[in-house]
């Protein structure tokens, strides 16, 4: 078109550079123009600009529903728009809507103190903002919290190798206050009169160091007390937490030990398994053998502990823990004990607990002359009981 008028010439080509730029930075047309919508020097969230997608978010760990105690890792995956070069700058957890911790970087893992907060339900977010300031919430994740504020025991001989020749028995019964570790409680013998009692450090399977003595009770017959005053460390809490901590009665019959009790916490399962020669191996072991597993299995931090003893076994040559058939767990001898084979705090999956639940794990021991398994026995979920 030919235009004659200056003046409307030049209103035409000052409206035609200004509709260019306006298409331009609307993402139109011009240098961040791109016909998918985004890519390499796409921008968003102007003032003629596409508006910003924002981040995603979930917690992945802990599970939903899970038991947990103690420092709990919280962990989320989070993810900013790639088609806009968007990063994620930061995830805020919130724990009951109030903010526990945030982290800058990738892995986003806080750990959190659960023992700030009262035993039972609890209610998880992942808050994640990204570099365009968008924000996102996760899908809250509900936890059951239960430190080890109080834990119960029953002493029995069969929680000791080798097994004790005896009839007595006893309960524990302790509890600790999380913020100063105070312990109280006491604990109630029948059949034995016992030289000492003490609380100890050491997972089910192991003898462990005394952490404290207990008095006899002035005026009742079997009973020993916590002293007045006594304090547990934060590291002996925490053990407390992972039933890592057991009461032990000696006597003079037995003076390494002749009832013993395992305190477990709420997530915490205990379970005591005598292994079995099994038919391809019974000639060549004999009837001297015995094997003993003690395994903890803590729900909420899903983390696993055995330990196993044999006695007459010569040449053992391993240990495992297989969980419907599959292997769950190699054992590593002991250094100065080469009957014993263990694993501790090793992780293991929400599958391998339901698996344990439906009574599917077997611990093994090999030997030279049978190396498919010389003694077997299965890990039943029961509560702290030897299982024959």
């Amino acid at each position: 078109m030919h235009v004659r008028h200056p003046h409307l010439a030049r209103f035409l080509t000052l409206t035609y550079a200004a509709l260019t730029a306006v298409l331009g930075a609307c993402g139109g047309y011009g240098s961040n123009y791109t016909p998918t919508g985004g890519g390499p020097g796409a921008t968003c969230g102007g003032t003629y600009m596409v508006a910003c997608p924002p981040p995603t978010v979930t917690v992945s760990a802990p599970a939903a529903n899970a038991t947990v105690s103690g420092m709990v890792a919280l962990t989320a995956m989070a993810a900013a728009s790639s088609t806009y070069n968007l990063t994620i700058t930061s995830v805020q957890f919130d724990v009951d809507n109030a903010s526990v911790g945030t982290v800058m970087s990738s892995p986003y893992t806080f750990n959190w103190d659960s023992t700030k907060v009262a035993n039972g339900n609890h209610s998880i977010t992942a808050i994640a903002t990204d570099s365009a300031t968008g924000m996102m919430t996760s899908t809250p994740v509900t936890v059951n919290v239960q430190n080890a504020a109080a834990a119960a025991a029953a002493l029995a001989p069969e929680q000791i190798f080798p097994t004790p020749g005896s009839r007595a028995s006893g309960t524990a019964r302790m509890s600790v206050a999380r913020d100063s570790g105070a312990l109280s409680g006491s604990v109630m013998l029948t059949g034995l009169t016992a030289k000492s009692v003490t609380l100890n450090e050491g997972f089910a399977g192991t003898a462990g160091d005394a952490v404290l003595a207990l008095t006899p009770s002035a005026g009742k017959s079997g009973v020993w007390e916590v002293p007045a005053g006594a304090e547990l460390t934060p590291q002996q809490v925490a053990a407390l937490g992972q039933g890592k901590l057991y009461v032990i009665a000696t006597s003079a019959a037995f003076p390494n030990g002749e009832v013993r009790g395992q305190l477990v916490p709420g997530s915490v399962r205990v379970t005591f398994t005598a292994l079995k020669a099994t038919p391809e191996a019974a000639m060549a072991l004999g009837s001297g053998a015995s094997a003993f597993a003690a395994t903890t299995l803590d729900t909420g931090a899903r983390t696993l502990t055995v330990h196993v003893s044999s006695l007459g076994v010569e040449d053992t040559t391993g240990a495992t823990l297989t969980s419907g058939g599959s292997k769950l767990a190699e054992l590593t001898r002991d250094a100065v004990e080469p009957g014993h084979w263990s694993t501790e705090l090793a992780q293991v999956s929400a599958a391998d607990i339901e698996s344990f639940e439906a009574g599917h794990w077997v611990v093994s021991v090999a030997a030279s002359a049978a190396p498919e398994g010389a003694m077997r026995g299965p890990v039943l979920p029961a509560e702290a009981t030897r299982t024959d």
